[in-house]
C-alpha cells in the first residue's frame, strides 16, 4: 500500500483494521474486549489543582477460562496509527506499566497491519507478524495458564472462573487486577499443597477494604472457605469497612466486639484489640488469663484471615491469631512500600524506631513473600484516583543561629541565660538537667519550648489564611510530638482563631482546633472532623490519626513532629491522599516544619528477618521534661518540593532536580530541537510526548510557573530549558504571521478571507498557546467566527494543510 494512503489515526486503525482482524481470529468484540479508561490525572499548576479531561485508555483482551465463567484479562493491545511501526506502542506501554498494572502477562502493539508481542515475564519482544496471525483466544488462554503456572483442569480454577457477585463494574481496573493476582497465587500454592500466603500493597485511598470484600465474596461463591476473618487495628476502620462487607455479603458479614463473638456469620470483621481482649477464668487471681480470640474461636476455625495494615500489626502477640489457623489462607494488605529509606542517626530513640521498621518490613516479606500486586501512590495520582500533594517546607532557627533546628538540634550550651523549669512542678532547674545535645525528636517531649509552639502556630495559621484566600476553616491534621504538645498547639491555634474572628467580625465556630488523642477519647471526635463543616477543623494528634481513619476532606497534613520511621511517615501522608468530591478536594498540602518529607524516597531494601517480633516492652519513665523560656524563634522558607517517579519509587525533588529530570527525559525521547519541533507540530505526537513525561509526574507547566514565563507557550519553555534556545513569547510568535499586507509569502498569496481567518487563529494562539489551535472550540471563537471560519479558510485550499503551515510559521526558529 502506498505510504501516502496510510493515514488512519489510532481510533480509525483500531476500528477499521484491528477490530475486524480480531473478529476473524475468534475474538468476540462484545465480551472479549474491554476498554478501560481511568479518571483524568490531577495536576498542581501554580498551586492549584487541575483535572485533565481524560485519563489513560487501555484496550484489554480477556476470555473466560471455562465456558460461562468470569472473563479473565489476558493481554493489553496498544493500537497505533498505521503510519507507525508496529513496535511503536510497546515503549509507551512499558513506560505506563500497563501490563503490570492490569496484571496481564502479555502486551501487544499493532499498526493495523502487523503486530508485536511483549512478554512481561521474560522481557522478550517478538518479531513483527501479520495481523492475521494474531493469537486466537484459546491460544492466548493456554499461554496465560502456562505463564502463570496454573493448572488446566477447570475445578482447580474455580476461584478465577467464578464471577463477581456485584459485577465487574463495581471495581476499578487495579482492584480487579489485585484480586486476580491474589487468586492466582492461592491456586498455585494450593496445588503445591502449601498454606497460601498472599501480600497486596496498595496506596492509602486505593480501596483495600473494597478489594478484600470482593475477593472474599468471590472465594466464598467458589466454595473456597467456610469462615473468614478480616482483622484491622482501629474501630474506625472496622466500622467503615463494615459497609463494603455488608454490601458484598449482606447479613453474612458481621462486626465483632467483646460482647458479640458473632460466630454464625461467614465473614467476621474485628480489631486486633478486640481479639486480644483479656479475660480471667473465674475470680481466683491464680486462674489463667485467656483472650477473647482463644475463648471463642477454636484452632482452625477460620479458613481465611485477611490482615489489614499487616506490616504494623501481624507480629508479636497478634501472630497468635495466624498461628491458630496456620493451615488457612492468610492475606496481608499494606499501604507501605516495599522499599523505603531508613535514615542514619545517633539518637537512641530514633535508632529504636528505625530498627522496629526494619524488623516489621523484613518479617512481612518473610511471612507473606513478595507482593503479588502493587499500586503505588503516584500511580493513583496519574490515574486520577488519588490527590496529588504540594510540599512546602520551613526551617526553624533558634536565637539567630546559622544552622536550622533540624540540622543542629538544641545544645545544652544554647540554654545559657534561659529560664529553665521542671515542666511538671515549675521548680527552677539547672542546664545539667538537659542532655548535652537534643535532636529534633526530643523537642516538645524532653524540652518544652513555648516560644517555639507560638511561632509555629502563628506561621501555620497565616498559611491557612493564605491558601484559603482569607478563610482559615480548612480540615487539617497537625502531628505533634506528645500528648502535652497537642494540648499546647490546640490552645495556641484556638487563641489565634478567636483573635481572627474578633478582628474580622466572624462568629467563632466551636472546637476549631481540638486534641484527638487516646487520652481524651479522640476516636469519638473523628466523625466531626470528617463530616461537619461547622466545627472541628484542625485535629492535633500524635499517632491516633495515622492509620485506619478515612477522612477524605483533609486538605493539610502538618508536621510539627520529627518523624524518623518511614512506615509511620507514609501512613501519615496517606491521611491526605483521598479525593473528596463532596468538598471539591482535588489536592492536599504537606506543611513540613521538621524535614519529615525527606523520607519520600527509597534506597533501602529490607534485609532477611533477624528473629521473631514482640519488641522490648515499655521503657521505664525518664526524667521530667524541662520547660525553656526566652528562646527567639524565626522561620525561613526552605523550599517547595515536587514528587516524582524515579525507578518506580516516589521521591521528593527540589525545583532544580525536577527541572533536570524533566530535561533528561525530554532529551532521551527527542535529542534534537528539530525533532522536538516536528513532534510538537503533530498533535498526536505532542500529546504522546507530554503523556510520557506525565507518567513520571513531570509537568512542563511547573517549569513555566517556576520561571514566571506565563507569556510563553510550553513549546518555548521546554525548548529553552532542554535545547538552550532563546524563548519567544506567544505574542512574538503570532506576529510572525504579519499584518496589513505583510507576512510570509505563502500567506500573502492567499485570498484575503483566508488570510483573515489564519491571523484570527494566530491571535487565539497568542491568548492560549498551542492548545487553542487543537481544540474543538477554535472555530467558534469570536474572531475566527467573525472571519467566517472554515468556509473562508477553504477558499485558500485544503484547511488541514493551511493549519499545518500556520503552525510551522508560528514555531519557526
Amino acid at each position: 500500500m502506498p505510504a501516502e494512503l496510510l493515514n488512519r489515526n489510532e481510533a480509525q486503525t483500531r476500528y477499521e483494521l484491528i477490530d475486524p482482524a480480531l473478529d476473524a481470529c475468534g475474538w468476540n468484540r462484545g465480551s472479549d474486549i474491554r476498554i478501560e479508561t481511568t479518571a483524568g490525572q490531577i495536576d498542581i499548576i501554580d498551586g492549584k489543582p487541575h483535572r485533565r479531561t481524560a485519563g489513560r485508555t487501555d484496550y484489554i483482551l480477556r476470555r473466560p477460562l471455562v465456558e460461562g465463567g468470569e472473563p479473565v484479562a489476558l493481554a493489553i493491545l496498544e493500537a497505533k496509527r498505521e503510519r507507525r511501526q508496529p513496535e511503536h506502542g510497546l515503549q509507551q506501554g512499558k513506560e505506563y506499566r500497563v501490563g503490570e498494572l492490569n496484571h496481564v502477562p502479555f502486551v501487544f502493539s499493532s499498526n493495523g497491519h502487523q503486530f508485536v508481542e511483549y512478554n512481561e515475564a521474560t522481557g522478550q519482544t517478538s518479531e513483527a507478524k501479520p495481523i492475521a496471525a494474531f493469537p486466537r483466544p484459546e491460544e492466548l488462554v493456554a499461554c496465560y495458564l502456562a505463564q502463570r503456572q496454573l493448572p488446566t483442569a477447570a475445578p482447580a480454577l474455580q476461584m478465577l472462573t467464578t464471577g463477581y457477585a456485584q459485577g465487574r463494574e463495581h471495581l476499578r481496573y487495579y482492584q480487579d487486577a489485585a484480586i486476580r493476582a491474589a487468586l492466582e497465587k492461592i491456586i498455585r500454592e494450593q496445588q503445591a499443597k502449601k498454606a497460601p500466603r498472599v501480600l497486596l500493597s496498595l496506596a492509602t485511598g486505593a480501596g483495600k477494604t473494597r478489594i478484600a470484600a470482593a475477593l472474599l465474596r468471590r472465594m466464598l461463591d467458589a466454595g473456597a472457605f467456610g469462615k473468614a476473618l478480616f482483622v484491622c487495628d482501629r474501630t474506625e476502620l472496622r466500622d467503615n469497612g463494615l459497609g463494603d462487607f455488608q454490601a458484598a455479603f449482606g447479613t453474612n458479614a458481621a462486626e465483632v466486639d467483646t460482647k458479640h463473638p458473632q460466630k454464625n456469620a461467614r465473614v467476621l470483621i474485628a480489631t486486633y484489640q478486640t481479639l486480644d481482649h483479656k479475660f480471667e477464668r473465674g475470680k481466683n487471681p491464680k486462674n489463667k488469663i485467656e483472650n477473647f480470640f482463644k475463648r471463642n474461636y477454636p484452632l482452625g476455625f477460620f479458613d481465611v484471615i485477611v490482615i489489614d495494615e499487616c506490616h504494623r500489626s501481624a507480629w508479636g502477640d497478634w501472630f497468635d491469631f495466624l498461628n491458630a489457623n496456620k493451615d488457612g489462607i492468610h492475606i496481608g494488605l499494606t499501604a507501605t512500600p516495599r522499599q523505603i529509606k531508613l535514615p542514619e542517626t545517633d539518637d537512641t530513640q530514633t535508632k529504636q524506631e528505625i530498627e522496629n521498621d526494619r524488623r516489621k518490613l523484613a518479617d512481612n516479606l518473610e511471612y507473606f513473600g513478595e507482593p503479588v500486586y502493587e499500586y503505588p501512590y503516584l500511580q493513583g495520582v496519574a490515574d486520577g484516583y488519588l490527590a496529588p500533594a504540594k510540599i512546602e517546607q520551613w526551617d526553624l532557627f533558634h536565637d539567630r543561629k546559622a544552622q536550622p533546628e533540624r540540622v543542629r538540634g538544641v545544645l545544652r550550651a544554647d540554654l545559657k541565660g534561659k529560664k529553665l523549669t521542671n515542666a511538671l512542678t515549675g521548680q527552677t532547674v539547672t542546664p545539667d538537667a538537659v542532655a548535652e545535645r537534643n535532636e529534633g525528636a526530643a523537642l516538645e517531649q524532653k524540652l518544652i519550648l513555648p516560644e517555639r509552639v507560638e511561632a509555629m502556630c502563628k506561621h501555620l495559621f497565616a498559611e491557612l489564611l493564605k491558601s484559603g484566600e482569607g478563610d482559615p476553616h480548612q480540615k487539617t491534621i497537625v502531628y505533634c510530638a506528645s500528648d502535652h504538645h497537642a494540648d499546647l498547639v490546640t490552645n495556641e491555634l484556638n487563641g489565634l482563631y478567636a483573635a481572627w474572628c474578633k478582628s474580622n467580625g466572624q462568629r467563632r465556630l466551636p472546637s476549631y482546633s481540638f486534641k484527638c488523642m487516646a487520652s481524651n477519647d479522640g476516636q469519638s471526635l473523628i466523625a466531626d472532623l470528617r463530616d461537619s463543616q461547622k466545627r472541628n477543623f484542625i485535629a492535633t494528634t500524635m499517632d491516633l490519626l495515622t492509620t485506619g481513619v478515612n477522612v477524605p476532606c483533609v486538605r493539610n497534613i502538618v508536621f510539627f513532629r520529627y518523624i524518623r520511621s518511614p512506615i509511620l511517615f507514609h501512613q501519615i501522608v496517606g491521611r491526605g491522599t483521598r479525593v473528596d468530591a463532596l468538598t471539591d478536594k482535588l489536592m492536599f498540602r504537606i506543611l513540613d516544619y521538621t524535614g519529615a518529607t525527606a523520607l519520600f524516597g527509597a534506597d533501602f531494601i529490607t534485609p532477611p528477618p533477624g528473629g521473631g517480633g514482640g519488641g522490648e516492652g515499655p521503657r521505664p519513665p525518664g526524667p521530667p521534661p524541662v520547660k525553656v523560656k526566652g528562646v527567639e524563634i524565626n522561620l525561613a522558607h526552605a523550599g517547595d518540593f515536587f514528587l516524582m517517579n524515579r525507578n518506580g519509587q516516589t521521591v521528593r525533588a527540589t525545583p532544580q532536580e525536577y527541572r533536570q529530570r524533566l530535561v533528561e527525559e525530554l532529551l532521551a525521547s527527542v535529542p534534537t530541537l528539530a525533532g522536538f519541533r516536528e513532534r510538537w507540530l503533530a498533535p498526536e505526537q505532542r500529546h504522546e510526548l507530554l503523556a510520557q513525561l506525565a507518567a513520571q509526574n513531570l509537568l512542563p507547566e511547573n517549569l513555566r510557573t517556576a520561571a514566571q514565563m506565563d507569556a510563553y507557550d510550553l513549546f518555548d519553555v521546554m525548548a529553552a530549558v532542554a535545547y538552550g534556545v532563546k524563548p519567544r513569547t506567544r505574542a512574538e510568535r503570532a506576529a510572525q504571521l504579519g499584518r496589513d499586507g505583510h507576512g510570509p509569502d505563502w500567506l500573502v498569496k492567499l485570498p484575503q478571507p483566508s488570510v483573515k481567518v489564519i491571523r484570527a487563529i494566530a491571535r487565539q494562539f497568542e491568548k492560549a498557546g498551542t492548545d487553542a489551535l487543537e481544540t474543538d472550540q477554535l472555530w467558534s471563537a469570536g474572531e475566527v467566527r467573525a472571519a467566517k471560519g472554515l468556509s473562508a479558510l477553504k477558499q485558500g485550499g485544503d484547511p488541514a494543510k493551511l493549519l499545518r503551515q500556520t503552525k510551522e510559521t508560528l514555531f519557526a526558529a
